[in-house]
């Protein structure tokens, strides 16, 4: 008896090593255990410029180089960015977007006919999982001269696109810090002060609203400022009025995939 428990017991051990033994072939053959391949990194070397002078930051722009007394303020900025270039590498980029804080400089891209195609294409067309900052023609036919416009960025974990803007922003306080965001075109320059970030849910804000109407406008802001809670910051005396020309930044947020942060500012006047 204890000869034949021996026996089995020596049969199932064999057995239970060569099924590891294949187990582990299956694995090896098919590269599970090869060294990952080091996949290219796309970056934007070709359109940044990461030597933008100290004197077009946003803070200084409006602290220093904008003299308040004159009415045209965007003849007084300086514009670094050479559509020309740009447009040769692909006709689709029709802005540039500069912020400090998080610190993003990109082109700002619009396909007519595929409003989603820049989310999975970078500024030269090419597939990119990081996608590109983008406006969608759909909505945004006449992007930032339209009521409200809205730039939309992947939050990637590396911090590609808009992937440090909920952290960086949620870390300053823009009531005691102003904020802003500079948007380099072709023929002007437009600067944005930061009055408010809220968290939404995934509704399409440009499909369900039509900021032309002042109801709808009112509405919208109108619940915006009343959110309350972690990653809500509301600038008091701020809140969008109806003839305001505002900018909307739109990320995933971070705690859920499902929800949106969202960037409000408005134009400098």
């Amino acid at each position: 008896m204890n000869k034949k428990r021996l026996i089995y017991t020596l049969m199932s051990a064999v057995m239970f090593i060569s099924g590891g033994i294949l187990l582990l072939y299956f694995f090896w053959a098919n590269g599970y255990f090869a060294p990952p391949k080091e996949v290219p990194v796309q970056t934007y070397e070709q359109f940044t410029y990461p030597s933008l002078p100290s004197e077009i930051e946003p803070s200084v722009i409006v602290t220093e180089t904008i003299d308040p007394n004159m009415e045209n303020k965007e003849g007084q900025i300086k514009n670094p960015v050479n559509f020309d270039e740009l447009k040769k590498t692909n006709s689709d980029i029709i802005g540039w977007f500069y912020m400090t804080s998080p610190y993003v400089s990109q082109p700002i891209l619009m396909k007519k006919g595929n409003d989603a195609f820049y989310l999975s294409h970078d500024a030269t067309g090419a597939y990119a999982k990081n996608g590109s900052l983008f406006v969608e023609y759909t909505y945004n036919k006449d992007p930032f001269n339209d009521p409200v416009t809205m730039i939309y960025g992947h939050r990637q974990s590396d911090g590609a696109m808009f992937g440090n803007l909920e952290t960086t922003i949620n870390e300053i306080d823009i009531s005691a810090d102003p904020q802003y965001i500079v948007i380099y075109l072709p023929n002007s320059t437009k600067i944005y002060h930061i009055v408010a970030t809220i968290c939404h849910n995934n509704t399409h804000i440009l499909h369900y609203n039509n900021f032309s109407k002042k109801s709808d406008w009112d509405k919208f802001f109108n619940n915006a400022y009343k959110q309350s809670g972690k990653g809500v910051q509301l600038v008091e005396g701020e809140k969008p009025q109806y003839g305001d020309n505002v900018l909307i930044l739109s990320a995933c947020l971070r705690t859920d995939r499902t929800k949106r942060f969202l960037v409000i500012a408005k134009e400098l006047t």
